[in-house]
């Protein structure tokens, strides 16, 4: 029996090898092919019992040997199945591949077309998504430029806020180092205030003090000076030796370079660490001092208030209060190491006045300048004393690693909580109820919460479009190929290929072109990474993974290796759905301009149209009905923008899909403008073609309507948040210069001063001051306005304004926004709260005039009282004091102030004069010497040169003008250019980005045009060689199809900027609304310009090489082609 077994199977294996395919199901019986036949032994009744014998049958030599050989010849037939079945596997795929490898030989341009666009499908969603992972750190730049690269700082505080001075680094250190790595990243600080460390240029003094520059230390002048000023205050002691105009008051930072250095504060710090007597000076502070790298000015610091401690021990103390000590002031010289203009990450970037000293030199060169004195020993004692046990500050940040990952997310409540279970770790251990903290970052990145969140989902919307148009490009370039081999396969139909073999044939073909583009396209998106992340890198000052993300390589996989299975799902239908002598019908053309189908009535078919359409409506209704009240509930805004962002995008679709019904008319009103000059056969030629291509065009006409509505969309969007954060940064701004006092108020004298000096300056045009609330002057309880009836009661901020503040030569009036007003007085707002006839009216927002039911401001009657509680000087009792007023102008919003109509603004300013602002507070205000200005606005003539040159002369001036005062009191001047620096800066980088995004979905429209262009003149083959052979010469044949692409693409251009400006027009509208700022809508010019200029180019390349390889045959050649 297994002789017989043996001879049947050789028998049978060579007449398979040289068969036909196994799949063929029309090979006759009589062939050399086998019919299958059930294996003896394969009864189901003993397929458990022959398994298992098979299975032990290796199992040992005893077991074989029980084996009968009715058995043995059963498991022998059961293994030459098995290799048959194997051999036919490996058969039909070698034929798979050989035709597939003869048709990429013979179709060498569309096998390039569609290994070129899976390439670029992979090449972008990898590159894109890691890159869009690391965006959010542009947030994450800014706020280390703001605030410095500080993520936590500790400070005394809580129970021992008003005992503590400092903090004991040390034991510090010690507790976190049990605590693993997260928590081994720090450094102490010590800060000595700009009250207690006034510097000034020697040059600039009387001769004790360059004589005792030049000797050395100790400084005897200081020390045993006759006057007392030296013994109270370092502060009164210089002024008696120097101007009081020429002291300058530094902030003075003592740091650990080394240890910020490896716990990243200052990443980008190019200095090297100062040596002992050495100071880093800020440009701004070495230009006050006049003085350069290298030269030295004279310091005079207090240092009791930030190293008490270290006075304690040495028991200097001679009191428990302020300044604690008689040694408490040095003087001492300080050598200019560097001059910097940067803080790069180490301090805020509004540190202007600064100065840095190393942290380990410090005590050692002090201690040779202190008060002489002090004996020796003592003084040696203080110079090896530990610094560290007496920090001001501390600051703590996390690993690199874990920082970046923490503030990469767009999701703020993420973030946060991620972040407070971490320092909610180190203050626990550091003693909670000792220590005040200051996330510096973290506030920051809560300030710009919503811009981050926004930024991630365009983000997000940007992955989700591209993969859309990833998808249909892979779906047209599928269709396309089954469309263009419709002749092959009905010959392989023919000759027996059945249906599932087909099917595998097309799948085969498919990742013939699908995996070496995924292979490259990862490979090209890696090295492409590298170089964009070594941008990012040196721009953003943050280490970066130097591998793809993890999503972006998923999802580029995904739809390289995934999406053409489901994408073959329509082609290979529409393929198989043409009976066999269609498929072979070669004396017809493929391109039908007139199409019907018949449907029966009875049975019933699955429409994906209509369940389509019905998921998205339930879907719609599901997120407006349960979602929407669920983010406005918990206060989820990332929830609440995908929402709104969602309906956008609904409605983008929406619109892209309606303005298909368009298509023709602006295609004819396109050919009748550009082609005027042609042949009017030749203009009905690019018609007929339109329509006839009309459904294979329809993939690429809604690629790029889809892609271009889109990219208008997110552009405007970007520019509309970035005009947002500019626009409430100029409306807080007023004007080109604010000048204000950092913590107090300006006041009269001071206010006297500036306006001496803005009046000679000819850059200044001019300026409007603001007088602060009463309520920060001392004696005023509350202010409050009331309707007549006090029906309605709100907490406002009454404020002086001068006469012309609210005038264009002041405040950029844009802000303005009017809602009521007396057009007859012609002058400013501002300026009507001055003229006789409005001494008891009010400027107020439209919240205010619409609540308390005021009258027409025509009618000249009293709509509101003015409730403010003082308290009395005389019997020091409080009285409440009304006033009735008139609106003069209605606001619904103001430059710099905070007027609205919505209810969200509660409280709100209201606009008087000056002499009604002091009869307001019953006398409490008496005279104009009490008032305290709260801010002086500027504004620079039309038509200045150089602006920031200009803004720079001005607060030079002003703060020559203001000396001492601008030292002594701390007034800041901030200009529109600081403010907005950091945004201009996330601007360039995002604005890169969005560039980039734009020419990626351009170029995969360029690939589907190309696809589609290609299958447009491979299918009118015959037509083509019927013109040519009716005299249509070949120029004229290749501006018929390059003519039709132009017409193709910029009508799909023109449709995608419709539909694009009409969302982006929606959204300002919708912004306006809620921001109440002047927003405008700026229509990409510049992109519609590149997108025509992109058509034409696009026209030409995608039709010019297909129109010349087939034009080069000869006309009968091209007649007799099958396709």
């Amino acid at each position: 029996m297994s002789g017989r077994a043996s001879n049947a199977a050789s028998s049978i294996a060579p007449s398979y090898n040289n068969s036909a395919a196994p799949f063929f199901s029309d090979v006759s019986p009589s062939s050399s092919v086998p019919q299958a036949r059930a294996p003896i032994g394969t009864d189901p009744n003993n397929n458990a019992s022959l398994a298992r014998r098979i299975e032990l049958a290796g199992d040992s030599d005893e077991e074989e040997e029980q084996l009968t050989p009715l058995q043995k010849w059963q498991q022998a037939w059961a293994e030459f199945n098995f290799v048959r079945s194997a051999a036919n596997l490996r058969y039909k795929y070698g034929v798979f591949f050989g035709f597939t490898w003869r048709e990429v030989r013979k179709r060498k341009v569309g096998c390039c077309l569609g290994t070129c666009s899976c390439f670029m499908v992979v090449f972008i969603v990898a590159l894109l998504v890691t890159t869009l992972s690391n965006m959010p750190l542009v947030f994450l730049r800014l706020a280390e430029i703001e605030e410095g690269e500080r993520d936590l700082v500790l400070t005394p505080g809580g129970d021992v806020q008003n005992q503590a001075q400092s903090l004991d680094y040390t034991k510090f250190a010690a507790t976190m180092a049990s605590f693993g790595g997260d928590y081994s990243y720090h450094a102490p600080r010590v800060e000595f205030k700009f009250e207690t460390a006034p510097a000034v240029n020697p040059a600039r003094c009387e001769p004790p003090v360059a004589a005792s520059m030049a000797q050395g230390a100790p400084f005897e002048w200081f020390y045993e000076s006759a006057t007392e000023d030296c013994a109270e205050s370092a502060y009164n002691c210089l002024p008696y030796y120097c101007r009081e105009s020429d002291l300058l008051f530094l902030d003075l930072m003592v740091l650990d370079t080394a240890k910020e250095k490896d716990m990243g504060v200052g990443r980008a710090w190019p200095y090297d660490p100062p040596g002992p007597g050495e100071v880093i000076l800020s440009k701004a502070a070495a230009k006050k001092l006049q003085v350069a790298k290298g030269e030295s000015f004279l310091m005079t610091a207090v240092l009791t208030p930030s190293i008490v401690g270290l006075y304690n021990e040495m028991k200097w103390t001679t009191s428990s209060t302020f300044p604690y000590s008689q040694y408490k002031a040095v003087a001492m010289p300080l050598r200019v190491a560097e001059v910097t203009d940067d803080t790069h990450g180490k301090l805020p970037s509004n540190a202007d006045d600064y100065a840095i000293m190393e942290f380990g030199s410090f005590l050692d060169y002090v201690g040779d300048y202190l008060d002489p004195a002090i004996p020796d020993s003592e003084r040696t004692a203080f110079k090896q004393a530990d610094l560290a046990k007496y920090a001001t500050e501390v600051t703590v940040n996390l690993p690199p690693p874990k920082r970046r990952n923490l503030y990469s997310q767009s999701n703020y409540d993420t973030m946060q909580e991620e972040a407070v279970a971490w320092m909610s770790q180190v203050v626990y251990n550091a003693g909670f109820n000792q220590v005040a903290t200051d996330p510096p970052i973290l506030s920051y990145m809560r300030s710009v919460r919503f811009f981050t969140l926004f930024l991630g989902l365009l983000v997000s919307l940007v992955v989700v479009v591209l993969m859309c148009l990833a998808v249909l490009l892979i779906y047209s370039l599928l269709m396309i190929n089954v469309e263009t081999r419709t002749f092959e396969l009905g010959i392989l139909r023919m000759v027996g290929m059945q249906r599932p073999d087909l099917v595998q044939l097309v799948l085969v073909q498919a990742y013939v072109y699908a995996l070496p583009a995924w292979v490259l396209g990862l490979l090209v998106s890696w090295v492409v990474w590298l170089q964009i992340n070594s941008a990012l890198e040196s721009e953003l000052m943050v280490s970066l993974p130097t591998g793809l993300d993890g999503l972006g390589v998923g999802l580029a996989t995904l739809l390289g290796l995934a999406v053409p299975i489901l994408a073959s799902i329509v082609p290979i239908k529409s393929a198989l759905g043409l009976s066999l002598q269609d498929a072979l019908d070669t004396q017809h053309s493929k391109t039908k301009a007139v199409t019907f189908n018949i449907e029966r009535s009875e049975g019933s078919s699955f429409s994906g149209t209509v369940v389509g359409v019905g998921a998205a409506m339930a879907l719609m209704g599901l997120t407006i009905y349960l979602f929407f009240p669920l983010a406005l509930l918990t206060f989820n805004i990332a929830l609440l923008f995908y929402i709104f962002f969602g309906v956008l995008l609904g409605l983008l679709f929406g619109l892209v899909l309606l303005s298909l019904n368009f298509e023709l008319i602006i295609s004819q009103m396109l050919t009748k403008i550009f082609f005027f000059w042609e042949n009017n056969a030749l203009q009905t030629l690019i018609l007929k073609n339109l329509i006839a291509h009309k459904t294979r065009n329809r993939k690429t006409t809604l690629m790029y309507a889809m892609s271009l509505g889109f990219l208008i969309w997110i552009t405007v969007s970007w520019e509309l948040q970035i005009q947002s954060v500019s626009f409430r940064k100029t409306q807080q701004l007023g004007g080109d210069l604010r000048i204000q006092k950092k913590v107090s108020r300006l006041t009269p004298a001071l206010v006297a001063k500036v306006e001496r000096t803005l009046e000679g300056l000819d850059e200044v045009g001019d300026w409007g001051f603001v007088v602060d609330d009463p309520e920060f002057e001392q004696g005023v309880i509350s202010q409050r306005l009331r309707s007549l009836g006090r029906f309605q009661e709100f907490k406002a901020k009454y404020k002086a304004v001068s006469p012309n503040f609210l005038a264009d030569s002041v405040v950029d009036t844009k802000f303005m926004k009017v809602e009521q007003a007396n057009e007859s007085h012609g002058v400013a707002p501002s300026a009507q709260l001055y003229t006789p006839w409005n001494t008891d009216r009010a400027i107020i927002g439209s919240l205010y005039f619409t609540e308390t039911q005021h009258p027409a401001l025509v009618s000249g009657k009293p709509g509101l009282l003015a409730e403010m509680e003082v308290r009395r000087g005389s019997d020091n009792k409080d009285v409440t004091v009304y006033t009735p007023l008139k609106a003069s102008t209605v606001l619904n919003a103001v430059p710099v102030g905070r007027m609205s109509k919505f209810p969200a603004r509660k409280r709100q300013d209201v606009y008087v004069s000056v002499p009604l602002y002091m009869a307001l507070t019953n006398g409490q205000i008496s005279s104009m010497q009490a008032l305290v200005y709260q801010y002086i606005v500027v504004k620079l003539k039309d038509g200045v040169g150089d602006k920031s040159a200009a803004v720079e002369k001005v607060k030079d001036a002003v703060i020559a003008g203001m000396a001492p005062e601008y030292q002594t009191q701390a007034v800041k001047i901030k200009d529109l250019d600081t403010e907005l620096k950091a945004i201009r800066t996330a601007e360039a980088i995002l604005n890169t980005f969005f560039m980039v995004v734009s020419l990626l979905a351009m170029s995969m429209c360029f690939f589907s045009l190309i696809a589609s262009m290609y299958s447009n003149i491979h299918a009118q083959t015959k037509e083509i060689g019927i013109l040519r052979s009716l005299g249509l010469t070949v120029p004229v044949t290749k501006r018929l199809y390059i003519w039709e692409a132009f017409v193709l693409v910029t009508t799909a251009s023109i449709l995608g900027f419709l539909v694009g400006t009409l969302v982006a027009y929606t959204m300002v509208i919708q912004r306006q609304l809620f921001l109440q700022l002047p927003l405008e809508f700026n229509f990409p010019f510049v992109m519609f310009a590149w997108v025509v200029l992109l058509a034409f180019v696009f026209a030409i390349a995608s039709s010019y090489g297909p129109t010349s390889r087939l034009l080069q045959h000869s006309i009968v050649s091209i007649l007799r082609m099958t396709n």
